[in-house]
C-alpha cells in the first residue's frame, strides 16, 4: 500500500505552488505528491531560487493533512523529513551526511538538498502542510554556489531521478504517516545526532553581524540555543542564519 498518489509533470513553475493552488480550490488529497521534471521558479528558504531539470535534479512536493494529529510544533515535520532523507541517502552510500540547521541536507560539508515547508492553519491549529524537497543529483559545476554539491559529486555515480524518488518514497511515507509525533525527545535526539557542527564552534549572522557560537541545542520549536563568548542565547530561524564559512574560526 502506498500513501502517496504521484502526479508527474513535465514542467511547472513550482511544485509547492502547484499543491497550494489545489489546496485552495479544495481539489487535493492527503498524500498527493507532485513531481516535476523541470521546475522553473522553484523557491528555497529565504526566497532562494531553485531551478532544475530532469537530468541534474529531483524536485517534488508532498501534501499532508494534520487535522487528526497532535503535532505540538510544526518544526517536527522538518525534523522527520530531514531524518528520512538522511537515512534514505545513507542507503545509497552517499558519504558524510548531515543536517545543517534548520533543514539543509549536506554531504561532505556541502549542500546537496533542501526542504521548503509551507503550513496551513485554522486559528492556531495546523491543518495541512506542503513539503517541497529538492535534491541535486548529477550537476557537477556550481561556479556561483561554492557550498553546493550533488549526489554525483559526493558518491561518484550518475543518478536517475525516478529511481531516486522511488527509493525515497518509503522513508518519506514512514516519516509522515507512521511517526509518533508525541515522541519528541527521541525525534530531537535523532536530529541532534545528524546535526552539522553540533557542539562545535561555528559562524552565524544576525542583523548583518557575524559572530561565533557553539550549538548547545535545537528545541522542538526549531529555535537554536547558542553559546557565544559572553552568554547563552536562543535564536529563531527568522533572526539568525548559520554560515558555511568557518575558515576564520
Amino acid at each position: 500500500m502506498s500513501y502517496f498518489k504521484i502526479i508527474k509533470l513535465d514542467a511547472t513553475p513550482s511544485t509547492n505552488d502547484y499543491l497550494k493552488t489545489k489546496h485552495r480550490s479544495n481539489k487535493i488529497n492527503d498524500g498527493d505528491l507532485v513531481w516535476a521534471l523541470r521546475q522553473t521558479k522553484g523557491r528555497g528558504q529565504r526566497e532562494n531560487v531553485w531551478e532544475s531539470d530532469e537530468k541534474s535534479s529531483l524536485t517534488f512536493s508532498v501534501y499532508k493533512r494534520f487535522e487528526t494529529i497532535s503535532l505540538g510544533s510544526p518544526f517536527l515535520i522538518s525534523v522527520v523529513i530531514s531524518l528520512a532523507l538522511v537515512r534514505a541517502l545513507e542507503q545509497l552510500n552517499i558519504p558524510d551526511l548531515k543536517i545543517k540547521w534548520p533543514n539543509d541536507i549536506l554531504s561532505v560539508n556541502k549542500k546537496i538538498g533542501g526542504i521548503l515547508i509551507e503550513n496551513f492553519f485554522t486559528g492556531e491549529k495546523l491543518k495541512a502542510s506542503v513539503i517541497g524537497i529538492g535534491l541535486n543529483l548529477n550537476q557537477e559545476s556550481f561556479s556561483h554556489l561554492p557550498h553546493a554539491s550533488s549526489l554525483k559529486k559526493s558518491g561518484g555515480d550518475h543518478w536517475d531521478s525516478q529511481e531516486v524518488l522511488e527509493h525515497l518514497i518509503p522513508f518519506l511515507e514512514s516519516a509522515l504517516f507512521l511517526t509518533d509525533f508525541k515522541s519528541r525527545r527521541e525525534l530531537m535526539e535523532a536530529y541532534h545526532n545528524s546535526l552539522w557542527r553540533f557542539g562545535e564552534l561555528s559562524c552565524f549572522i544576525s542583523k548583518n553581524k557575524v559572530f561565533k557560537g557553539l550549538i548547545k541545542k535545537v528545541e522542538a520549536d526549531g529555535s537554536i540555543l547558542l553559546k557565544t563568548e559572553n552568554e547563552e542565547k536562543t535564536f529563531t530561524f527568522q533572526n539568525v542564519k548559520m554560515q558555511y564559512d568557518i575558515t576564520y574560526l
